[in-house]
């Protein structure tokens, strides 16, 4: 993939970046380390209304994508249908991952309300893909792997629950082709959530389900999943009611739930949001959260060392936060990626940490003055770093894509 001519827009970049830098605090990053892809070339067809973004052991990326597909009737009213595609760039260019379903279409019924995507791949690259198709008033979670040239029918494989809650409390991850999920259930006696680790078993043809790993007698949610080498599960989540939470973190032994530590927030009990984690060449975790800060959303990273959480640094945002992306560059030291507010605008921000201190890019948007959302990160094996994310272009919400170099 080549660089392209200049944009004018990366004058704007520019000029965010030296008034980071100015600014004192966080570093900036240099921009000559940043270059702009290309999207799929039939992705703008359609508004996009989410995306996933994975790098496979052999250096491709691939890409999912929920876009819109027009209006539908469901004999209660007009709905807006999506679909689900993925595709691949292996250098040469994006290419569907079709797989015999026609238009490469994911969805398992057409046109259906599909939403809450999410991509993972395992240790040999293949592609695992989960996400909701609405069945009346539920939501069902349905599944795919991509598999010798094919994907999956695993439709029986469906998850649900009365309660959208259930539908939408999850992180996924994959192992050996399958998919592994941190997956959570309302309680109504006693009152509270159960979160859980869920593996496919195919001798039964069912979802089995690993002992909770919250207290579920309190209401729990947005749990991050993340497998070890020797892929026991390590989650982290949020525990309490909404405005008093707490992050915490537990890794299974083969046993029973292990907590690390205790509660990882900066104070006790606060409005919490957007758990992410990651593992290192070590299996030690990095965790990012948003936390309240004098009434705004502000985004924080802690690490374990092995024996306690050390707090990296303190809020990595200026101005109002949401959805945070977590990576871990080839050194192991994080990178995040998300979005704050500006009157209303979403602007996309990234930062790394250099093991002293974040060096922050400034607003990354292909023009500052558009929304952009739902940043979405993954890591080269030459350590180079992709950030893909939505942007409204013209009025219609595409993909955006940009390279970084392996070394803040």
């Amino acid at each position: 993939m080549s660089r392209p001519a200049a944009h004018p827009h990366l004058i704007l970049l520019c000029a965010a970046l030296l008034s980071s830098a100015q600014a004192g605090g966080s570093e900036a990053v240099q921009t000559s380390s940043f270059q702009t892809l290309a999207p799929p070339p039939a992705e703008a067809a359609r508004p996009l209304r989410e995306l996933q973004l994975a790098a496979a052991p052999d250096g491709s990326l691939v890409l999912a994508l929920l876009n819109d597909a027009g209006q539908a009737d469901s004999g209660k009213g007009m709905y807006e249908s999506r679909k689900v595609r993925v595709w691949r760039n292996a250098g040469g260019g994006w290419e569907p991952l079709r797989g015999g379903l026609p238009g490469g279409v994911l969805n398992y019924d057409v046109p259906r309300p599909a939403s809450n995507m999410d991509l993972a791949l395992d240790g040999q690259g293949t592609p695992i893909m989960v996400w909701n198709e609405n069945y009346g008033d539920n939501d069902v979670v349905v599944f795919r792997a991509y598999q010798d040239g094919n994907w999956t029918d695993w439709f029986p494989r469906y998850l649900g629950d009365d309660l959208p809650y259930a539908a939408r409390t999850r992180s996924v991850v994959a192992q050996n082709g399958e998919p592994v999920l941190a997956w959570g259930e309302t309680l109504r006696t006693p009152y509270g959530s159960r979160l859980t680790v869920r593996r496919w078993d195919a001798a039964t043809k069912t979802w089995n389900r690993s002992p909770a790993f919250n207290t579920i007698s309190v209401f729990s949610r947005t749990p991050a999943l993340a497998l070890n080498a020797a892929g026991q599960p390590v989650v982290a989540w949020l525990q309490g009611e909404v405005l008093a939470s707490n992050v915490f973190v537990k890794r299974w032994n083969g046993t029973v739930w292990e907590a690390l530590g205790g509660s990882l927030n900066r104070t006790p009990d606060r409005y919490l949001a957007a758990t992410r984690l990651k593992l290192d060449a070590q299996g030690q975790p990095t965790v990012a959260w948003l936390e309240d800060l004098n009434g705004k959303d502000a985004l924080y990273v802690s690490r374990w060392d092995g024996q306690q959480w050390q707090a990296l640094g303190g809020p990595v945002s200026a101005n109002y936060a949401s959805g945070p992306a977590l990576a871990l560059d080839a050194g192991g030291q994080p990178v995040l990626a998300w979005v704050e507010e500006r009157s209303g605008v979403g602007q996309i921000h990234l930062a790394r940490w250099n093991g002293g201190r974040w060096q922050d890019s400034g607003v990354i948007n292909l023009d500052p003055r558009k929304d952009a959302r739902a940043p979405s990160l993954a890591v080269l094996p030459d350590g180079e770093i992709v950030l893909a994310w939505r942007e409204d272009v013209n009025g219609v919400y595409g993909v955006q894509l940009r390279k970084i170099g392996g070394k803040p």
